[in-house]
C-alpha cells in the first residue's frame, strides 16, 4: 500500500522511517495517528493510506488478537486472497502481492508493468491490468510467476516503456511481436 502512486526510493524511506518509529505493527494504533501520519505524508495520499492502515491493522488484531498475517499462511490462496480482499483499501492485485511476498504464493500479481510486458510479449490480455489479473495469471505457470513478475516490474520501468519502449536494446527482442506488430502500422 505504501507504494501506491509513490515511486520506490519515496516509499522504501516511508517504510524504514515507519519501521525506526514502530518496530511492531501492533504499535500503531489511535493514540499516535499524528505520528504515523507525519510519515506516511512524502508518499503522497497520506490520509487515505493512514486510515486504511488503521483499519487493516484494527481488523487483524480483532480477527487475530494482534497485527500478523501469519495465520493466513493455513489458508488456501483463495481463502487467504478473499480475507484480504475484504480488508480496508485492498484489492486484488495488492492481495497478491501480499500472497506472493508475504506468504511465498505462486500467484502472479499484475501490475502495469507486468500488464505491458505480457502483453507485448503475446499472451492474452485485456486493455487494463486490473482486468487482465487473472487471464494473465493462469498464462504463466506457477513456478515461474515470482521471477516472472519481478522481471516484468523491472524490464517495464528501464527497457518495455509505455511510450517509445527500446526494443533494439531489448533481450527478449528475438521472442517479442511486439516491434513486429508496430511495423506494420
Amino acid at each position: 500500500m505504501l507504494s501506491t502512486r509513490t515511486n520506490e526510493r519515496v516509499f522504501r524511506s516511508i517504510y524504514r522511517n515507519l519501521k525506526e518509529t514502530f518496530p511492531s505493527w501492533n504499535d500503531i494504533d489511535g493514540h499516535r495517528v499524528g505520528e504515523f501520519h507525519g510519515i506516511l505524508a512524502p508518499g503522497g495520499l497520506s490520509s487515505l493510506k493512514a486510515y486504511q492502515l488503521l483499519g487493516i491493522f484494527s481488523a487483524l488484531r480483532s480477527e487475530f488478537g494482534r497485527a500478523t498475517l501469519a495465520p493466513l499462511k493455513a489458508m488456501t490462496d483463495e481463502g487467504a486472497e478473499r480475507f484480504l480482499m475484504a480488508l480496508p483499501g485492498i484489492g486484488k492485485k495488492v492481495a497478491k502481492c501480499v500472497l506472493m511476498y508475504s506468504l511465498d504464493r505462486q500467484v502472479l500479481p499484475v501490475d502495469v508493468h507486468t500488464h505491458r510486458v505480457a502483453f507485448r510479449l503475446g499472451l492474452k490480455a485485456k486493455r487494463r491490468p486490473d482486468t487482465s489479473q487473472d487471464l494473465i495469471e493462469v498464462q504463466v505457470p506457477p513456478r515461474l510467476r515470482y521471477g516472472f513478475h519481478v522481471n516484468a516490474i523491472a524490464h517495464g520501468r528501464t527497457v518495455c516503456l509505455p511510450r517509445q519502449p527500446m526494443c533494439g536494446a531489448c533481450v527478449l527482442r528475438q521472442y517479442c511481436p511486439y516491434p513486429k506488430a508496430q511495423k506494420k502500422k
